[in-house]
């Protein structure tokens, strides 16, 4: 299984056309048949791209990250979400806690002034004590 991770669909473009050349070149492929390979891979990733939705993904992560395996029967699968974060990086305790209006508001507008979600925003908050 591979993982790539793109910030654009200009990047993810770049990345899929340097494949296929690969490929075309792993394959023999020369001059006219090199071409005629590229043109018929052309528009490859603005497929997969609208077919995955990818841009929502960009514009809600600021990032997309694409896996790509082989299933039983060989078969290229694909699939996108946020990539696995290692053991040492993630978050192992879980706190709750009741509010009350008045705070909650403010909690809530500071974090559409900040531009971060609640999770984020406490942490931020508690690390800035």
């Amino acid at each position: 299984m591979k993982e790539h991770i793109f910030k654009s669909f200009e990047e993810y473009e770049i990345f899929l056309k340097q494949k296929m050349i690969h490929k075309a070149k792993n394959k023999g492929l020369e001059g006219a048949d090199l071409e005629k390979y590229l043109k018929s891979h052309e528009n490859d990733a603005a497929n997969v791209w609208k077919e995955h939705n990818l841009q929502k993904s960009l514009e809600e992560d600021g990032y997309v990250t694409i896996t790509v395996w082989r299933d039983e029967a060989g078969k290229r699968k694909i699939a996108r979400g946020r990539p696995k974060k290692a053991e040492c990086e993630k978050l192992k305790h879980s706190i709750h806690v009741r509010l009350d209006k008045e705070t909650y508001k403010k909690l809530n507008d500071y974090c559409a002034k900040s531009q971060v979600d609640i999770s984020e925003a406490i942490r931020n908050l508690i690390n800035n004590l």
